[in-house]
């Protein structure tokens, strides 16, 4: 194993980065594989534990390795996305890890028929007061809770929803259920905001009161430019990062 070059002008977080790259390049660390645990580095190397965070995170940042709440960074898959791509059309199961990803479990909270918050009915451009369908989720990711959603669906879309039985019981994706029934994303806007958790959204994610969130509202329309789903998203990013693809245009 290399060492740690103290006399050079190559910063040791750095320095410690190169030496587990190598590892996964040379097939030491295979896809899946934990890495070396933060006190086990500090140990061998000698280096401190915010040294040793530094070079695990890079790691992260540019797709070698993933954490895993409570257990640890882990080996990543070349070109698999570990975290949420926020700018696609489709929904987390879509955009983010993946539905048929073991890793990922979904849970209903509640799902029926309701009046639409003045907010929801707003941006689905409805009537204040009408009904429409409600689904709220809640997404764990290798056990651990990793975010609430609240999907809202006007009156037109409501039974298309209400018919869905493995929608309503977390085993298929929503959004596919849509598609099906002739409600295809043509378009759609999200808004981000950083957040605290209230005592409801905290209740569900089992954190405390307060903890650092990001909500994510989002509205999809259709080519006719119907809106059909509206939701709002309260993410855990020490969890599941969110993820932006940035592209040159053609």
């Amino acid at each position: 194993m290399k060492s740690i070059e103290r006399a050079s002008p190559v910063p040791y977080y750095e320095q410690l980065y190169d030496v587990l790259l190598d590892d996964i390049r040379r097939g030491e660390l295979a896809p899946g594989d934990r890495l070396p645990g933060e006190s086990e580095l500090h140990r061998t190397f000698n280096l401190s534990r915010a040294t040793v965070r530094q070079a695990l995170d890079l790691l992260e940042a540019n797709g070698h390795a993933h954490r895993v709440a409570r257990r640890g960074y882990f080996v990543s898959t070349p070109d698999t996305p570990q975290g949420w791509l926020i700018e696609g059309l489709g929904g987390f199961l879509e955009n983010g890890i993946g539905h048929s990803n073991p890793r990922v479990s979904t849970r209903v909270v509640a799902s029926g028929e309701q009046e639409i918050p003045d907010e929801a009915a707003a941006a689905l451009r409805i009537p204040r007061g009408a009904t429409g369908f409600v689904l709220e989720r809640i997404r764990t990711v290798d056990g651990t809770l990793a975010l609430f959603s609240v999907n809202w669906t006007p009156p037109a879309v409501a039974p298309v929803v209400a018919a869905a039985t493995g929608v309503r019981d977390g085993s298929s994706s929503l959004t596919a259920a849509l598609q099906e029934a002739g409600y295809v994303a043509a378009r759609a806007k999200r808004v981000v905001h950083a957040v605290a958790a209230d005592r409801v959204v905290a209740g569900h994610l089992e954190v405390a009161e307060g903890t650092p969130l990001l909500r994510i509202r989002s509205i999809t329309w259709n080519k006719a430019q119907v809106a059909f789903d509206y939701y709002e998203t309260w993410l855990r990013t020490d969890i599941v990062a969110l993820e932006v693809d940035a592209k040159t245009s053609a």
